[in-house]
């Protein structure tokens, strides 16, 4: 089952996916796939596939493992404790030997594997919503990465090791040994305003809208010995501690699991891009890699000719050994493939030489080498059209044959392309020749077209806003392009033209006019200018702002310029008078002026106070100072009550903090209503005592200032 379409815009989850495809498909690298046994532990929601990763960190899909709901993994980061908790105490052996409270939720997948190299590796990151506030106490989730088997001697079950270690050290990583405090390098931070006031750092989250966790690592890679075509065991799990709340989740990079096979092998065509052999022309061969230079012993690697390929060996080509030896020292080493002509005409045939291993490799590491047999040069004597006296370019299009090519024009150039002009009717000889020495010759001809030319003229008068176009008729071929200018002023070239007229968009007033033309063959001749004329109002106005936002003597005093009268003003807001509008309150005013174009221009006045006096606050807005969360149904939840003209356009924060300074609760970025709950009283999902809690808020005024208002709330049972 392929992974889901790329996701663009932050952590996105997948819960339809089976185990084996999650490990096999997605979780291995291309190669070798040794692996049986699969297993899930999942309580119903917990494993799955993510994609966008990529801009966090570094890794764009894969598999993920969370202590709740995969879900709750998706951005943007706006829960202080999010949280799906199944309350499954934990019964596995490693997690609870693991952990320094008693934990909850385990998840995770586990497999058997067979290891086709010495080392076994792959990238993943560690993210969870107990950063930053819980670092350093017992509510500190795990997870781990336990690996048993041949060689392997630990303190887990089966001797199991944990890989996921903090690089260069012999740390498990955990929340206490990767945050902001240790080892921050390795750290992204992403808390929210209240978790960082509460560990007292710096407020910079950094992918607010893409994951929902409070913190993660960056990615890292876990990587161990093995002994190869030995089986191992790895399990991957993650898991609450101490409560079962606040989820955390393991992220495992898709392709990223290498049983590392060490030889990779690739076909190759000599003097080619592509790995084509040619009968009797073009011999090829296979290179052998190592990811480093072998320095202890001679490396045998074993070979075969799979089953599946269509060229047979020693007669299509000559007889390869059963074993290529790359020496001590060496990195690479090639196995020669010399390509015999036996004069058949057998199409194209494969050469999949293929890796043998002393364990199984369910998909084993092989190249393929193609064999053609050589055909003759043919090329498309094709013709083009140009101009007298105009440079163009004309060259052969090959049909068949061995490439690279080579050319030779009748003039002795060697180009592939050739750049000229003429005054009538050519044709132009070339000789190809292709790899395998096989030439061809052809004619291409060049033809000759009367110069293309368009001419702009006309009159228009638009208003701001409105399409209008100029009609541009044009001779010769499509596509056209053309370059312009408005009062000799360069405009943005137009290309891919085939519509004929083409309609020229009026943006700006002044004389339109062509500078460059050329149809699909040649530069054309330009004349002609267009004259385009806005039409519509000037709007210019005096104001007298009210004294207060909430007072009604303000007033504006319009007056309207154009040259097509008569004007017809109409307000929104209504107004006493459309000239000279009086009793007016704070706010913002459109106004609409017609000419007698019937051009419509648009113009917003913003009425503010001028100057408050001693009594004049710049808001409206009642605050509670008590209510009772007692589930009756009435002044259950603590909320906020601006009147019907507030000055208020946002409410920039809203924090509630006990009597001992911790917030209790806080929300960003909202419009007060008076009808929507916001505190229903509660702390980390319990109600809090009876008691006197202190609020603040921040407001955004609607000509964008801040206001910083406090008091207190008392919270009845």
């Amino acid at each position: 089952m392929p992974p889901p379409p790329l996701a663009l815009l932050g952590i996105q989850t997948h819960q339809n996916f089976t185990s084996v495809e999650l490990v096999r498909d997605i979780f291995l690298k291309n190669g070798c796939k040794n692996v049986d046994n699969i297993k899930t532990t999942d309580n119903g929601l917990a494993v799955g596939y993510f994609e966008g990763g990529g801009n966090i960190f570094g890794m764009n899909s894969g598999i993920i493992i969370s202590s709740g709901d995969i879900k709750l993994a998706e951005g943007p980061n706006e829960d202080l404790e999010s949280t799906f908790a199944y309350n499954v105490p934990s019964v596995d052996p490693d997690i609870n030997a693991f952990s320094t409270a008693s934990p909850f939720d385990v998840a995770g997948i586990e497999f058997d594997f067979i290891p086709v190299g010495h080392t076994v590796s792959f990238d993943y990151a560690f993210a969870s919503e107990e950063y930053c506030e819980f670092v350093g106490s017992i509510f500190n989730d795990v997870f781990g990465f336990f690996v048993s088997g041949p060689g392997i001697n630990g303190p887990y079950a089966n001797g199991a090791i944990n890989v996921a270690l903090v690089p260069n050290t012999n740390d498990f990583v955990a929340i206490n040994s990767i945050n902001h405090l240790q080892n921050s390098s390795l750290y992204i931070k992403n808390e929210l305003l209240a978790e960082a006031d509460e560990c007292n750092i710096p407020y910079d989250p950094q992918f607010l809208d893409l994951i929902e966790y409070d913190g993660m690592t960056t990615k890292l890679t876990a990587a161990f010995d093995v002994i190869p075509c030995e089986t191992y065991h790895i399990r991957l799990l993650v898991a609450d501690v101490g409560d079962d709340i606040l989820d955390s989740g393991v992220f495992l990079g898709t392709k990223t699991f290498d049983l590392n096979s060490e030889v990779q092998v690739t076909a190759v065509a000599d003097g080619s891009n592509e790995p084509i052999a040619v009968e009797g022309c073009r011999d090829g061969r296979f290179d052998f890699h190592l990811p480093y230079t072998n320095q202890d012993e001679d490396i045998v690697v074993y070979i075969k000719i799979n089953e599946n390929s269509t060229a047979e060996n020693g007669v299509d080509f000559t007889a390869i050994p059963d074993s290529i030896i790359i020496p001590i020292g060496e990195s690479n080493i090639s196995l020669p493939i010399e390509v015999l002509a036996d004069q058949i005409d057998e199409g194209t045939e494969t050469i999949i030489l293929e890796m043998v291993f002393a364990c199984d490799c369910l998909d084993p590491q092989a190249a393929t080498l193609f064999i053609e047999d050589p055909e003759p040069v043919e090329i498309e004597t094709n013709e083009i059209t140009a101009c007298a006296g105009q440079q163009f370019t004309i060259n052969p299009i090959v049909l068949s044959g061995a490439a690279p090519f080579s050319y030779l024009w009748e003039d002795g150039s060697t180009t592939h392309s050739l750049t000229t002009s003429i005054n009538q009717s050519t044709e132009f000889l070339v000789t190809v020749t292709d790899d395998c020495g096989i030439t061809a010759s052809g004619l291409l001809t060049a033809n000759i077209q009367p110069i293309p030319e368009v001419f702009l003229s006309g009159e228009m008068t638009f208003c701001e806003g409105e399409e209008a176009f100029f009609d541009v008729v044009f001779e010769g071929a499509a596509p056209w392009s053309i370059q312009y200018s408005i009062d000799d002023i360069a405009q943005p070239p137009i290309s891919g033209i085939v519509s004929n007229p083409f309609p020229l968009a009026i943006s700006l007033a002044g004389t339109y006019k062509l500078t460059v033309f050329n149809d699909a063959n040649c530069l054309g001749l330009v004349g002609g200018t267009a004259l385009a004329t806005q039409a519509g109002s000037t709007i210019e106005y005096a104001t007298t702002p009210p004294s207060c936002f909430n007072t009604d003597d303000g007033a504006i005093e319009l007056t309207i310029h154009g040259e097509y009268p008569p004007f017809d003003i109409k307000w929104n807001p209504s107004v006493n008078d459309p000239a000279h509008p009086t009793g007016l309150v704070s706010g913002t005013y459109t106004i609409s002026v017609t000419d007698g174009t019937g051009c419509l221009t648009l113009k917003e006045i913003v009425l503010d106070p001028d100057n408050f006096g001693a009594n004049c606050k710049p808001y409206s807005l009642y605050v509670p100072n008590i209510f009772s969360p007692n589930d009756d149904g009435f002044n259950d939840e603590f909320r906020l009550f601006p009147s019907e003209n507030s000055n208020i356009s946002l409410v920039k924060k809203l924090h509630v903090f006990n009597r001992w300074g911790a917030v209790v609760y806080e929300n960003d970025n909202f419009i007060p209503d008076g009808n929507s709950p916001l505190w229903d009283g509660s702390f980390k999902g319990k109600r809090v005592d009876a008691g006197v809690f202190v609020w603040q808020v921040v407001l955004i005024l609607e000509n964008g200032l801040e206001e910083l208002l406090a008091g207190d709330v008392t919270v009845v049972r």
